[in-house]
């Protein structure tokens, strides 16, 4: 008998609303599941049609094919769920949103994990990418991950150490792995010095960095040394206002493409490509994707991935 999380499944559903910048087509089928039973049972369901599968959060940090995705795409709106397991340690399910924590964890006074009020983004993705901002970053304070590993269907739980987090990478691999919670271990704080922090990181990104009403997927590249800011040497090189089809560099910081006129995945793909081929020429690194692009891609499309994510 086949399961309500699946027979319920919308299928060609649109995704560009589910997209920080606004990008995507449709996919085959979306799913939400809402705990660790109907995730493997989305899991089990698309490994036997031998379909791709795919994950989204709050959908920054991703590029979407204009021409949608094939396989299933798995929303983790609904897994969405935290609890504190003592004084000092929180489990928190990988659809939380990361400002969301932040907050709760402030009214606590746990200290820690505030950076993260300024990040548009999930659990499950902060962990993924190793979020950091303003000198933290999830490895100060995560104790342990559990994870669903696609490939052998078994449902693991790792330490920090096993985790190899380093600067906007860790174990978890897109689209092998699907982080189903992780566990913090904060330090105690002032509630108000907290908040005060917390509105210093809110301000600040006001000032430095597009607001989601310009849609963009965040950073576009990494940063390629330490010390060395990508945002830096592209306004030293005047790309701010650089423009393909209906994709601009921000006029705020020159590190966030953003969605001017209804860009489409292309036109995000070549201005990356003009950016890292400016700063290749100019200062000799070749830059790295921080966003993924998932999809159907067409032929242009792909020469120019390939090209972007050449060593």
């Amino acid at each position: 008998m086949t399961s309500d999380i699946i027979s319920k499944s919308p299928k060609d559903y649109y995704l560009a609303n589910h997209t920080t910048l606004k990008i995507g087509g449709k996919a085959e089928n979306v799913y939400f599941p809402s705990n660790k039973e109907e995730l493997c049972q989305v899991k089990d369901y698309l490994k036997t049609l031998n379909k791709e599968i795919h994950i989204l959060g709050c959908g920054s940090n991703v590029l979407i094919s204009s021409k949608g995705i094939k396989g299933g795409v798995i929303f983790t709106n609904n897994l969405n769920g935290f609890e504190f397991l003592d004084d000092k340690r929180i489990k928190c399910y990988s659809g939380v949103k990361s400002a969301t924590l932040a907050r709760a964890l402030a009214k606590e006074s746990l200290a820690g994990l505030e950076f993260l009020i300024g990040i548009p983004g999930t659990i499950g993705g902060a962990v993924t990418m190793n979020s950091s901002a303003h000198g933290h970053a999830i490895k100060d304070t995560i104790e342990s991950v559990e994870f669903l590993d696609f490939e052998t269907s078994e449902v693991l739980e790792l330490s920090a150490s096993e985790l190899n987090l380093d600067y906007r990478s860790s174990f978890v691999e897109t689209g092998k792995h699907f982080v189903i919670s992780a566990t913090f271990k904060l330090e105690n704080g002032d509630t108000n010095q907290l908040l005060k922090n917390m509105n210093f990181f809110v301000e600040y990104r006001k000032k430095h960095h597009p607001p989601l009403s310009e849609p963009n997927a965040g950073s576009t590249f990494r940063n390629p040394a330490k010390g060395i800011y990508v945002g830096r040497l592209l306004e030293q090189l005047g790309a701010k206002g650089w423009r393909e089809g209906g994709a601009s560099v921000s006029n705020k910081h020159a590190n966030f493409i953003v969605n001017s006129c209804n860009a489409t995945s292309v036109d995000v793909l070549k201005l990356m490509h003009k950016m890292q081929s400016a700063v290749n020429a100019e200062y000799s690194y070749k830059l790295k994707p921080e966003i993924k692009c998932i999809g159907y891609l067409t032929r242009e499309e792909e020469e120019i991935w390939q090209e972007l994510t050449s060593n």
